[in-house]
């Protein structure tokens, strides 16, 4: 009896502890590249991006993304990776036009994504 309620609170406690682990991962690196977006976008506006700028937020994004596959649905990431790339072939060519609103995308999907699964009232009802 005492082994199996010892077992409940252990088990609780660890459910617990990887959930607290996974929502700050998770708000942690999209704040992150919230905030390299941001900047990309601004430079982009001013026409002085580059595609290395670009690639220095796919590095970041590469070295990050494989933690985020283990907490959120393959899906979203995908979508996210698709955008990023999209938006790094215009950099490639120049064609801010196009590069500001993919950057606005994967901002308001840097935003959107770890809200849609994090512990809300919205996200349980």
């Amino acid at each position: 009896m005492i082994r199996t309620i010892v077992s409940i609170f252990v088990t609780l406690g660890v459910i617990l502890g990887l959930s607290v682990t996974e929502i700050y991962q998770v708000q942690k690196t999209f704040s992150t590249f919230e905030k390299s977006l941001e900047s990309l976008y601004e430079k982009a506006e001013q026409e002085i991006a580059t595609h290395e700028d670009g690639k220095a937020v796919l590095r970041f994004w590469e070295k990050k993304k494989n933690l985020m596959y283990v907490w959120l649905p393959h899906t979203a990431l995908q979508e996210f990776d698709y955008q990023l790339n999209e938006m790094l072939g215009y950099l490639y060519v120049e064609d801010y036009e196009s590069t500001i609103p993919k950057i606005e995308m994967l901002i308001a999907m840097a935003i959107n994504i770890p809200q849609s699964y994090s512990i809300g009232f919205e996200n349980v009802f």
